[in-house]
């Protein structure tokens, strides 16, 4: 027998994970329904009846990018304690399967669930509601105009960073993987703008992280933005930056069971 992967002994593992967390997954999954649903709720129900869809989109990405994180932050809890970690750890099954079936659940299978609570709770919300002033409307995530293709994106790399604090922290893994998170970018952002104002002679400033940017001249702004190509290099970097926080997870996962 394989003991790299196999799909037999994956698939029992994929089915004892099922049994032995899916009520809890479907009860948190309920949770964030009634949250999503008290949310939307607010501006339906109250003045005149209006859901804008910026409001929805900012709706869906709390659930996504929030929702997700804490989530995937918990995915590895038991590995934090010494007397819990011993099943996990010993159960027959190979690094890699263990690895693919958290994987599937916190991002496949959460991104699959999540958007079937929101659309499902936003759907109602939005029939119920009677707005006075505009025809309310479900947003389209694959509007490329809108931000819901960014938002998966940008999920991706959350996932990614969340994945590998679980992991790689013993407790309290959303706390100190989100204090990672806003150290590195608040480092990132003080590089970014203090390298543009050297190579400008203070006349460039950072205006959006890496994306955009303002010249001062004679006492006028002027803006400028990456090209297309440039913008699809930038995705790329951000790609490779979730590929490589997954092997560091995987790898990180073998050293636990050393």
């Amino acid at each position: 027998m394989n003991n790299t992967f196999n799909l037999t002994r994956f698939g029992w593992y994929f089915k004892k994970h099922t049994i032995d967390y899916g009520r809890t997954y479907l009860l948190s999954l309920a949770v964030a329904a009634g949250v999503v649903f008290l949310g939307l709720a607010l501006p339906a129900f109250i003045g005149v009846g209006v859901v804008t869809q910026n409001y929805q989109y900012g709706m869906y990405i709390f659930l996504v990018w929030l929702g997700g994180s804490i989530f995937t932050s918990n995915i590895f809890a038991d590995l934090g304690n010494r007397k819990k970690a011993v099943l996990p750890l010993t159960l027959p099954v190979s690094h890699l399967e263990r690895f693919l079936v958290a994987w599937l659940y916190t991002f496949p299978i959460f991104l699959v669930a999540a958007n079937v609570c929101f659309f499902a709770v936003d759907s109602v919300v939005v029939s119920m509601a009677h707005s006075t002033i505009e025809p309310n409307k479900l947003i389209n995530l694959f509007d490329t105009k809108t931000p819901g293709i960014m938002a998966l994106v940008i999920f991706m790399v959350f996932q990614s960073l969340c994945f590998w604090g679980a992991v790689y922290f013993n407790k309290l893994h959303f706390i100190k993987t989100a204090f990672i998170f806003f150290i590195t970018l608040l480092a990132i952002t003080l590089f970014n703008k203090v390298s543009l104002s050297i190579i400008s002679g203070g006349k460039l400033s950072s205006y959006n992280l890496f994306f955009q940017n303002q010249v001062f001249i004679k006492g006028k702004y002027y803006s400028f933005t990456l090209s297309n190509s440039t913008y699809l290099i930038s995705w790329i970097i951000y790609a490779l930056t979730g590929i490589l926080l997954l092997i560091s997870t995987f790898y990180k996962l073998k050293e636990k069971e050393v």
